[in-house]
């Protein structure tokens, strides 16, 4: 089972892994500075944070 394991990591195409994260993480950038602020992914921070509504 360790082996067929070991081929199969060995088998696989990184190069391709690795070139499609690097077009999606492009990708996500451009349309991250395309987009206006009310659009815009936050990659910092965290969400904004709404007050309970009354009877909660």
């Amino acid at each position: 089972m360790k082996e067929k394991i070991l081929n199969y990591i060995k088998s696989f195409n990184w190069k391709f892994l690795f070139i499609f994260a690097a077009a999606c993480i492009l990708l996500a950038i451009l349309n991250n500075i395309r987009a206006d602020a009310n659009h815009s992914v936050e990659w910092i921070g965290t969400q904004e944070v709404f007050e309970k509504p009354e009877g909660f």
